[in-house]
């Protein structure tokens, strides 16, 4: 066998040895699969096992501007897909477009509000990163547009579950409803008490 070829076996290898590593494969479970679905020489194992961790580690390690540009690329591609759709005489799926475009107002921060202290520092603060949090959850509920404040958004939205609340405390059970309460205590109507002392007639009486 020549230099490239083991290479190649090597790479073919180390490659299922990370894919069984990503399915939860691991410790001495792992090696005992190299060695006996793999041939991996047992002394080498540790090695082979060492190499796919690596590669799994720099799968990690990515660049977060390419990743971001790829998303709006495919994104903006999507949206054209949506928009040129129907030509079957169906029309274009606009229903499907808008979500696009919700999903890359999202990923270029279109919802995050400006800084509450109207100052560029270079940064977001940790008050900044909160609203931009409570927007993310908020401007999808499409309660107003977007054009509102975020304060605008939250008061609507408060308002939506107090009216919520409301009506499900209206739906009270008619099995409850006048139901007598368990806690309630007995009537002592007629219940004559002991610690009732005797008229005066019955005393004179006793005492004649």
């Amino acid at each position: 066998m020549n230099t490239t070829d083991r290479t190649m076996n090597t790479d073919t290898t180390i490659d299922r040895v990370l894919l069984w590593m990503v399915s939860g494969l691991s410790g001495a479970d792992l090696e005992t699969a190299c060695v006996a679905k793999l041939d991996v020489d047992p002394a080498q194992v540790k090695a082979v096992v060492a190499e796919a961790r690596k590669r799994l580690t720099l799968a990690a390690e990515y660049n977060r501007d390419e990743l971001l540009g790829t998303a709006l690329t495919r994104l903006n591609d999507l949206y054209s897909r949506c928009i040129r759709a129907g030509g079957d005489g169906t029309g274009p799926n606009l229903a499907k477009a808008l979500d696009v475009q919700r999903e890359l107002n999202r990923l270029t921060g279109l919802y995050r509000q400006p800084s509450l202290s109207g100052l560029d520092t270079g940064g977001t603060s940790e008050a900044d990163d909160e609203l931009a949090a409570v927007g993310e959850h908020l401007f999808p509920l499409c309660l107003t547009s977007d054009a509102y404040p975020l304060r605008e958004h939250a008061r609507l939205a408060a308002q939506r579950i107090a009216e919520l609340e409301a009506v499900a405390s209206q739906s009270v059970s008619p099995l409850t409803a006048g139901a007598p309460s368990h806690n309630a205590l007995p009537s002592t109507a007629g219940v004559p008490s002991h610690n009732t002392l005797p008229t005066t007639a019955v005393v004179k009486e006793r005492s004649e």
